[in-house]
């Protein structure tokens, strides 16, 4: 079981580079997942904006969603992680600590391609880093 974050999510649905598939690889070694909440938000912005700068087109996008919309990662309640979220926020954007409860509430490990994640004080979990 891995927490997943949003990154992690796009880069497996956008990049076809190694960042991509490296991604996509590390999500097919672990098929339990878990994300909170805004996650596909998350992603759905970074889609748009890859769409909006030019970077993808208009079908991939579109494949992008209708991939995004087939992924089911265990979805913890958010007012359960918002204590953790909130003893974080001097380190982490809440976004970001929500990743970093939920992998501490499951006692799992948390798979991003942020590196500033795994530098973060005060975290209680593994972080893998992708990238």
């Amino acid at each position: 079981m891995i927490v997943v974050d949003a990154s992690v999510f796009a880069f497996s649905l956008l990049d076809e580079g190694t960042t991509g598939e490296r991604c996509r690889s590390a999500l097919a070694a672990d098929d339990r997942w878990i994300a909170p909440q805004h996650w596909t938000i998350e992603v759905m912005s970074v889609i748009r904006g890859n769409l909006l700068g030019g970077k993808i087109t208009a079908g991939h996008a579109a494949d992008a969603v209708e991939a995004l919309c087939g992924l089911d990662p265990i979805v913890p309640a958010t007012r359960v992680l918002l204590p953790r979220v909130w003893e974080l926020r001097g380190n982490l954007t809440a976004y970001d600590a929500a990743y970093v409860a939920a992998a501490e509430a499951y006692g799992c490990p948390l798979l991003t391609t942020d590196g500033r994640m795994a530098r973060a004080s005060g975290i209680r979990c593994a972080v893998e880093v992708v990238g």
